[in-house]
């Protein structure tokens, strides 16, 4: 089995869970993880299953995080996801890991509560479609 329920509701990876629930995609990651280039490579193939993916909001649970490296730290900057994404944490060290990820040109917010991340990414405006030309 890959890990996946209910027409892709939730994904889960040895690393991290993903639930889409009510449009937004959260990322639950493994408590104590140290997060690499490879560890945001299988979340960002994994994300690409999810419907609207690349627009729809994103909440992002910090607080299990133990360490994320410096190349993944680029990568996390470089990104832009096109919906808003909201971090939450709860200590410093969650409060340095939100700082290194707002650099990046996504819309981004740090929330102490899910509850209120949850609000922020609900009543932000979707980002409009783009019209693809045909040759």
């Amino acid at each position: 089995m890959d890990g996946s329920t209910e027409r892709d509701r939730v994904m889960i990876r040895p690393d991290f869970t993903i639930l889409h629930d009510d449009g937004i995609l959260e990322v639950l990651w493994r408590p104590g993880i140290g997060v690499g280039p490879a560890e945001l490579d299988v979340l960002a193939n994994t994300i690409t299953h999810f419907p609207d993916w690349h627009r729809a909001p994103m909440l992002v649970h910090l607080n299990v995080i133990r360490h994320i490296t410096p190349h993944a730290r680029q990568m996390l900057v470089a990104y832009r996801h096109r919906g808003p994404i909201g971090l939450t944490g709860r200590d410093p060290v969650d409060r340095v890991l939100a700082a290194f990820i707002a650099q990046s040109r996504s819309r981004t917010r740090y929330f102490l509560g899910t509850a209120d991340a949850r609000a922020w990414l609900s009543t932000a405006p979707a980002p409009a479609l783009t019209a693809v030309r045909s040759a």
